[in-house]
């Protein structure tokens, strides 16, 4: 049964690789944070709020990019925890779970377990926007944001990497 469940990971993040490209100048600058514009987005929490990465101005925010059919997404959440745990003292920061779920109860029951690490959000049909605008192909995915809403670490490190934390302070330190 683990067998199967790991190859249908890695076939379902496989099959997540297949990320848009921008068309025009207007989407790339919709999308692109090198320009220093901040970016937005309206996603679902798990109670059916609409929440907006505007609501978040003033805070530094750290995107994970998952979904409960990802192992290796559920193998990064008690790094993940470990890592709000450290900076649970620094109230300039929030953690946000993005899911890529299709499944809205597949994703509630996996994201109730999580719900104490930060606000959870879905996806749904904003998806592909999303790979778009944060460049990814692959989950788990993890992204910076600061505190003007700027992407700053597009491809920022997993809460289990070396240094991970040490970065996040520096960038934090940087923000204003």
């Amino acid at each position: 049964m683990k067998k199967l469940l790991f190859f249908l990971g890695i076939v379902a993040a496989l099959s997540f690789k297949s990320a848009p490209s921008l068309s025009s100048y207007k989407d790339a600058k919709m999308f692109n944070s090198r320009s220093g514009d901040p970016v937005d987005f309206k996603l679902k929490d798990i109670n059916g709020k609409i929440v907006s990465l505007s609501d978040f101005r003033g805070k530094f925010v750290v995107i994970d990019f998952w979904a409960s059919w990802c192992i290796p997404c559920r193998e990064e959440m008690p790094a993940a925890e470990k890592l709000i745990n450290d900076m649970s003292g620094n109230d300039k920061v929030v953690f946000l779970f993005i899911s890529f779920d299709q499944d809205d109860d597949a994703w509630k029951k996996v994201a109730k377990k999580y719900a104490d690490n930060g606000p959870q959000l879905i996806a749904g049909d904003k998806n592909e926007d999303l790979k778009a605008m944060f460049n990814m192909d692959e989950i788990p995915h993890f992204a910076w944001i600061n505190s003007k809403g700027v992407i700053v670490k597009m491809d920022a490190p997993r809460p289990s990497e070396f240094g991970t934390k040490a970065t996040l302070k520096a960038y934090l330190m940087t923000d204003n």
